[in-house]
């Protein structure tokens, strides 16, 4: 069992459209006897706001002080979120702080205790082919941080993926954002939605059974605009997309 107990952040997108997807973590964590404290006074990063212009950071700021507070006095070594919004918004406040709380992905997690899920796997994901997608604000913010691959090619997800049996498939638009985008999809969601139709194009041509992802907002934003794409041009895409803490649970 894991000595650390981490300070589990909870995000509102996942809270509000997927929070099947969060318990998956929790299970995951349960199963491998990782401690985590689940803090019911957590307040949101204000990340959505933040980077859509309409928050200022001293406002980010003022509540996120508060959010290491909470976690310090549940006596935790760390915050892991399973939202890379929420992870790059924490990491911002930490530095700006000099917070002695280090702050991580869920999926950072799951990668360091990837063999030990691959010994308990009940279900090997054999014979699944997927394509991968790490969000914006988990490999382009702190790139320095991206430990596994590179800034430009992160391999977090795809070597997840792998210890569990999937092969995943490399397409030419690998690096490239979902759309969501935070301000333009308030300001010009066409804009949006043109980015998410090059990227959705590209992964439909190495025909993959689905999208690994480990943002909220990246899943939402997939998979929305598949069904505003098919209904607009026509075109059917139906390539289901996955939260990893999904995948691994």
């Amino acid at each position: 069992m894991s000595e650390k107990r981490h300070y589990l952040f909870k995000s509102c997108v996942l809270g509000a459209y997927y929070p099947k997807v969060e318990e998956c973590l929790r299970i995951v964590f349960d199963r491998l006897g990782i401690r985590y404290f689940d803090d019911p006074n957590q307040s949101s990063c204000t990340g959505h706001g933040y980077h859509s212009g309409i928050y200022p950071f001293k406002s980010t700021l003022e509540v996120n002080r508060r959010n290491f507070s909470l976690a310090r006095d549940a006596g935790c070594d760390d915050i892991v979120t399973s939202c890379a919004t929420s992870y790059a918004t924490l990491k911002e406040v930490k530095n700006f702080l000099g917070d002695s709380i280090e702050v991580f992905h869920g999926s950072d997690v799951i990668h360091k205790n990837r063999d030990q899920i691959r010994g308990r796997l009940e279900h090997s994901l054999e014979g699944v082919r997927l394509v991968t997608h790490h969000g914006c604000h988990y490999a382009k913010i702190f790139y320095k941080d991206v430990k596994v691959g590179a800034p430009e090619h992160p391999m977090l997800l795809d070597e997840i993926a792998a210890s569990l049996g999937a092969e995943v498939l490399e397409y030419k638009e690998r690096g490239l954002c979902c759309g969501m985008g935070f301000r333009h999809l308030l300001l010009d969601q066409e804009y949006c939605k043109k980015i998410a139709e090059r990227k959705l194009t590209s992964m439909k041509k190495v025909k993959p059974d689905l999208i690994l992802v480990h943002c909220p907002g990246c899943l939402l934003t997939l998979d929305y605009f598949q069904a505003i794409l098919e209904k607009e041009t026509g075109v059917e895409f139906k390539i289901p997309v996955m939260h990893y803490a999904e995948l691994t649970a």
